[in-house]
Formats: C-alpha cells, sequence, structure tokens
C-alpha cells in the first residue's frame, strides 16, 4: 500500500507558512519515506524579519528513509478507519488530502475528514524523521519531586523513531508517555527556570538541560489534582 499526502497551512502568514508532502510507501516490516518540507510566501518578507522568528533564509527540507515496523502497524491501523470526503472539510486552517493506493489496484482519494487529529498524528511521524536524520534528538524531560525534604528524580526519555518510552530506563507503553506530557503541559513553563531546587513541590526541566520550573505554582486551581496523577504514574513505572 502506498500513501500519498499532501498537507499546506492556509492561515499561517511567513515566514511560518509551510507545505509538506509524505509519500509513505508500506511493506511487511518497514514503512519507506519521502518526506518533502517547503515554507511558503517567505519572498513577501525580508530577510532581517525571518531571521527574527528565529529561521533561516532557507528552512527547506527533503528526506528519504524508512521507519520499522513498529510504525508500519500503527499506522496501517488508522489509516484503516480514515474518513476521506471530496470537497473540503470544515477545518479551513489546514488543507489535508490524502490518496491511498491499495495492492489490489483499488484508489481511494479526498481530503481528510478530522484533520486536526490527523494533523497531530503525522506530526509523530515527521519528529520521526527527524530524530532518525539527527536532526532532533530523542525526547528527554526531568521531573524532580521534592517532599518533607526527600527528592526523588524521574528521567522521561521517548524515542519517535522507535515508539518507545521509559522512566529512569524502565519500559513503559508509549501512549503512557503522551498522557504524562500532556498532564505537564498543563503548566506553559514561562517562569525563570532554577537550576537546583531546594523548595518542596514537583519541578520539571522540560528537555532535562534548560532548569527546573515548579509544577505546584503555574498549575492551579486543578493542579493538585494533576500533580498526584503524574507523580502516580512516575513512581509506578
Amino acid at each position: 500500500m502506498i500513501v500519498n499526502i499532501s498537507y499546506q497551512t492556509l492561515v499561517q502568514p511567513p515566514p511560518f507558512a509551510f507545505a509538506y508532502t509524505l509519500e509513505l510507501n508500506f511493506e511487511a516490516s518497514q514503512v519507506k519515506i519521502k518526506y518533502d518540507l517547503e515554507f511558503l510566501n517567505r519572498d513577501e518578507i525580508s530577510p532581517e524579519e525571518i531571521e527574527e522568528e528565529g529561521f533561516s533564509e532557507n528552512d527547506d527540507f527533503s528526506w528519504e528513509g524508512s521507519l520499522g515496523k513498529e510504525w508500519v502497524d500503527d499506522l496501517m491501523n488508522d489509516l484503516a478507519d480514515v474518513d476521506l470526503e471530496e470537497e473540503e472539510g470544515d477545518d479551513y486552517n489546514i488543507y489535508l488530502h490524502m490518496e491511498i493506493k491499495y495492492d489490489d489496484g483499488h484508489v481511494e482519494s479526498g481530503t481528510v475528514v478530522l484533520a486536526d487529529d490527523w494533523d497531530y498524528r503525522l506530526q509523530e511521524v515527521i519528529q520521526a524523521i527527524y530524530e532518525k536524520a539527527g536532526i532532533e534528538d530523542k525526547l528527554k524531560m526531568t521531573c524532580l519531586d521534592i517532599n518533607d525534604g526527600k527528592q526523588d528524580k524521574y528521567i522521561l526519555t521517548g524515542s519517535f523513531e522507535h515508539r518507545s518510552a521509559a522512566i529512569n530506563d524502565k519500559p513503559i507503553a508509549w501512549d503512557k508517555l503522551h498522557e504524562i506530557i500532556a498532564d505537564i503541559y498543563t503548566i506553559e513553563f514561562d517562569q525563570e527556570p532554577v537550576q537546583t531546587p531546594k523548595e518542596e513541590g514537583l519541578w520539571i526541566d522540560p528537555d532535562g538541560m534548560s532548569g527546573f520550573q515548579c509544577f505546584d505554582e503555574q498549575a492551579r486551581p486543578k493542579g493538585n489534582q494533576i500533580k498526584e496523577r503524574i507523580l502516580k504514574e512516575l513512581t509506578q513505572a
């Protein structure tokens, strides 16, 4: 089975506006991928404006390679339920089109219903591509729980390339990592980081190197409930 995907932002201004294509060629033990990313309409703004937003004059990117069987199984399951329509859907923030060529010659194509869900899903594939290409590091997040003078440290790691995750080197389910991170990002990490926390609380370093911020101070009013849920998952691993 071969799946061709076309994606484009529709409301983003330059230098953020972009489009990409993905070709996914499914085999038994791997999915072969061609990925092409292009940033749009940058001729409408100056190089200085592009650099001010943290970009360079040419951030386009192309990659060809493969991801393993864990991606074959996961994507095939999701594609079995994808809903396509001939007309453009209600979500006009993005354009997302798929063409699915089945092994028996049957072809289905159309814009994707629930485009936002698939946008998030495909971003995971792209993150796996960047990780395998050596452009992005594996996910690493450090949590420090200080309570009654005792400190417990938890290091969360995740590989998008291999769809694997661990807490203090003990494997956990990939979906479980997603749940923990979603709870952690209840806060926005907009405070001044602390390198060596001393006060009680749950402290989070979002990339394992930037310094800690206190979850307790930013996640109210439901912070206590969410904190308990995070700590439960961390300590059960």
